[in-house]
């Protein structure tokens, strides 16, 4: 087992346990839904007639949707979240490239993968954070910040990976039960190599206390 492998394993044992305990100690929360949509780095490679390699970097969509539970009274600046998602990505493109001659003037060739023939890859995500308030009134309208990590720990080709997600985004709170919000991070995706990413999200939560 790989070090990522390892580390998306305990993030998602730790998670999952969080979920199974936090409903029976918690007196102030929050559950909901959200959906979320993004881009994730790809790298699609290919090879010259002579044997040099190449790699077309993409950026591909990726979208999904989730539950949530967030621990903390609705008066708090900083609330503790846990999310449980499916993601589906978008898979990547056959890779362009420029063509270019060889020493006599002949024109290299280039082979790759089919990636076009690739079915989109279906994941299952767990994340732990936190939500920050920057500025206004948690019980109104709030400007927050975001500090989270996701594992990657379900995928059908044992390819987990974790992204540390930071970003910006607001929540608005009507009836002192109902909360909206809507944030943007970025959202790189390791493993084995740093791929970039963004994501965003935009949800409801129903708030206890």
């Amino acid at each position: 087992m790989n070090q990522s492998s390892s580390i998306v394993k305990t993030l998602c044992a730790v998670g999952t346990l969080a979920f199974i305990t936090t409903p029976t100690v918690a007196e102030a929360g929050s559950f909901g839904l959200y959906g979320k949509a993004g881009l994730h780095e790809g790298k699609a490679y290919y090879y010259r007639s002579d044997g040099k390699q190449g790699v077309d970097s993409q950026f591909r969509p990726n979208a999904g949707t989730g539950f949530e539970m967030m621990l903390g009274d609705k008066d708090d600046r900083l609330i503790g979240l846990l999310r449980i998602a499916w993601n589906h990505d978008w898979p990547l493109q056959n890779p362009t490239y420029t063509v270019t001659n060889d020493d006599d003037g002949n024109p290299y060739t280039y082979t790759h993968p089919d990636y076009e023939s690739v079915s989109p890859r279906d994941d299952g995500l767990i994340t732990v954070g936190l939500q920050w308030g920057v500025w206004g009134e948690p019980t109104g309208f709030q400007v927050t910040a975001l500090t989270a990590l996701t594992s990657g720990f379900w995928t059908v080709d044992n390819l987990e990976y974790f992204s540390p997600e930071v970003g910006a985004g607001v929540t608005y709170t009507i009836a002192d039960q109902i909360q909206f919000h809507g944030t943007v991070t970025a959202a790189p995706r390791y493993r084995k190599q740093l791929y970039l990413g963004a994501n965003s999200y935009v949800g409801v939560r129903y708030l206890f206390d």
